[in-house]
């Protein structure tokens, strides 16, 4: 039965990217058919699909047509290619268009994407699209004093078995949390297939920790913009800097603010853009609060997120539950956020504890939220009919406050049978006989269910206007191709950009493989809302970069129907076809370029998509999101590393 829904599961998203990513490009061509029929341009040709002819029929002497391959469309409008003396296809020659009927031929196509856009951004906007939590900060869970870049013989997927002659068993990532800024250079035994090799490591200062960025700092804005989605706006804005410093707003448990400025190092993780090596997440958020308790008299609410508690951070519900048992029998202040402004709540009254007992968060009446984000197929999680999005309420009877509790009475069950409380859909369940199997690792029994959790709701659903989302793709084509020409722009300006910057570069870009890739992506981990607020994007995109004042593009023809309209000439057609064969030439050389790094992506997420059945899981639904044509991909999140746990 699994198979069967997964392979129904797989024929369901390629037939919604076949017929969705073929529309965008249908609609636009049908948009200069009707154009080019409104202003009597000689229309040869419209077929839907390309390829071989399947069928088609002939109509005021336009031949439809539907094609083999069913990816858009085309139409053949003789009259507006300016290279050339207009002809039929069976060579009778045609009277140039006018330069107002080519350039409304044009625009339309590109228009029509923008109205399909809208139309569809309309039914979203009443249905809802998947959105980031919101938050008006984020928590800093670490930084490492030094950068785990990859030289001297270093590579991503080395494993070290030894650092400085002491045998470890940790990435070059891991090690380098503990490495501090001023250390000497590093001796590293790695495995490899040849057996080991020793590399001697010089490290490389973290200019995050040299500007004074700590774990449970609190960042409040980026670039003097303040958050309304937390966490997820940090990497945007990251890419996204006007300068090559970023200036990080932080704060701490108490409410002092400060500014840290600093260049960002370019992060081998992320394709060397100049994305954070700190970890962060959104503040701790209220699940909800019961009656009559110490926090509902307190007048914590539900959806509250918790910012300090007598002045220190809270980066977790752990952690909170953790102070809440030092801080038994005495006053607690919290400082939480209630709907994008900052309170102060001092009326919060603790029980004492009584002997070992430790306060539990039913005593003082908050609840918190633990999400299923993945599940692997084939563990006892899978089996026992968890999945995706589940919310774990309670094991074995004890309420389950974060992640790391349950992965804690997993592993303390030994594999004896547990029994979960969940909800789904707002309907609470039950599961029983979940039983975690055991793996050596390192020496050590570790028991495993095989889930990802998350400690808070990842998405909402918002309703962003059609002009909002119409206005967030233009913004952020216009941010990516200011940074893809900063280089030419500050030369021109007479600027010098720092040579260590993180620049944004071509191979950044998402082409068509790789705008499939994402849109198969956004169907796994969002369903049909996730993959049709991603057509918006490439609709209103595939507008945008058509309308770029390029030879061979639409706004190329606009500009050369602008042209001779106002000269009343027509341009010679020996150098426009010149200017077109060589645009041509590099926009095919573009696509190929961009199509090689796309495939050098598919092919490492490949091994999470297609791995064997034995192995495969649901994705957290946070992954990064390439962007259309003239957008650089944008990339991942600052990891949220304490939010998830692959619970043992």
């Amino acid at each position: 039965m699994d198979n069967v829904l997964f392979t129904l599961s797989m024929i369901w998203k390629i037939i919604f990217i076949a017929f969705f990513f073929g529309f965008c490009i249908f609609i636009h061509e049908f948009g200069h058919l009707l154009a080019a029929l409104w202003r009597g341009l000689h229309v040869e040709k419209f077929s839907i699909g390309f390829g071989k002819r399947l069928w088609g029929f002939t109509y005021r002497g336009v031949e439809f047509v539907v094609s083999l391959l069913p990816f858009g469309g085309y139409v053949m409008l003789p009259q507006l290619d300016p290279t050339d003396e207009p002809k039929t296809s069976a060579g009778e020659a045609l009277p140039p268009g006018k330069p107002s009927a080519r350039a409304i031929a044009a625009f339309a196509g590109p228009f029509f994407n923008v109205l399909f856009g809208f139309a569809l951004a309309t039914v979203m906007w009443l249905v809802g699209v998947w959105e980031p939590t919101p938050a008006t900060s984020c928590v800093v869970l670490s930084v490492p004093p030094t950068l785990p870049l990859y030289q001297d013989g270093l590579k991503f997927e080395d494993t070290i078995i030894a650092h400085n002659g002491e045998p470890v068993d940790a990435t070059w990532e891991e090690l380098c949390e503990k490495i501090a800024v001023d250390a000497p250079p590093q001796t590293l035994t790695v495995k490899r297939k040849d057996g080991p090799v020793e590399l001697t490591m010089t490290p490389v200062p973290n200019p995050e920790w040299l500007a004074g960025l700590r774990a449970g700092d609190r960042i409040v804005a980026v670039n003097g913009k303040p958050f309304t989605r937390g966490v997820d706006e940090v990497s945007k804005e990251y890419v996204y800097s006007k300068t090559p410093e970023v200036t990080l707003t932080v704060e701490d448990g108490n409410g002092r603010r400060r500014d840290l400025q600093y260049l960002p190092a370019p992060n081998p993780r992320v394709e060397d853009l100049g994305l954070p090596f700190f970890t962060a997440r959104n503040p701790v958020a209220v699940s909800a609060v019961v009656p009559d308790s110490p926090a509902a008299r307190a007048d914590l609410r539900a959806e509250d997120q918790l910012l300090a508690i007598n002045g220190k951070t809270i980066t977790s519900a752990r952690m909170f539950l953790n102070e809440i048992q030092t801080l038994a029998g005495q006053p607690v202040r919290l400082l939480v956020t209630r709907k994008h402004k900052e309170l102060e709540l001092a009326g919060l009254e603790l029980p004492t504890r009584e002997g070992d007992a430790e306060i539990s968060m039913e005593q003082i009446g908050v609840v918190f939220t633990v999400f299923v984000d993945g599940v692997i197929r084939d563990m006892p999680a899978y089996a026992a009919g968890i999945r995706h999005g589940d919310r774990i309420k309670k094991a074995n009877g004890r309420d389950i406050t974060d992640s790391a509790m349950f992965t804690e009475l997993v592993r303390e069950t030994r594999g004896a049978p547990l029994t979960l409380l969940i909800e789904r859909n707002g309907n609470d369940i039950e599961l029983s006989g979940l039983s975690a199997v055991p793996r050596e690792i390192n020496g050590n029994t570790i028991y495993f269910v095989g889930l990802t959790l998350s400690d808070n709701v990842t998405k909402v659903i918002g309703h962003p206007s059609p002009w909002a989302q119409f206005m967030e793709v233009v913004s952020t084509t216009g941010r990516t191709l200011g940074l893809l020409f900063s280089p030419l722009t500050a030369r021109l300006s007479g600027k010098e950009l720092p040579a260590n910057r993180a620049q944004v570069k071509v191979e950044h870009m998402s082409g068509p493989l790789g705008i499939i890739m994402m849109l198969w992506y956004k169907l796994k981990l969002e369903g049909i809302r996730g993959g049709l607020s991603f057509i918006i994007l490439i609709s209103f995109s595939l507008a945008l970069i058509n309308l770029l004042p390029l030879p061979i593009l639409d706004g190329g023809h606009i500009v050369f129907a602008a042209i001779e309209g106002v000269t009343r000439r027509r341009l010679p057609a020996k150098f426009l076809g010149v200017i077109q064969n060589v645009f041509a030439f590099l926009l095919i050389a573009l696509m190929l370029y961009i199509t090689f790094f796309d495939s050098n992506r598919l092919y490492q997420r490949a091994k999470l998509m297609f791995q064997d059945k034995g192995e495969q899981r649901v994705e957290p639904a946070k992954k990064p999101e390439a962007a259309p044509a003239a957008e650089a991909a944008p990339a991942p999140e600052t990891a949220p590393a304490a939010e998830k746990d692959a619970a043992p």
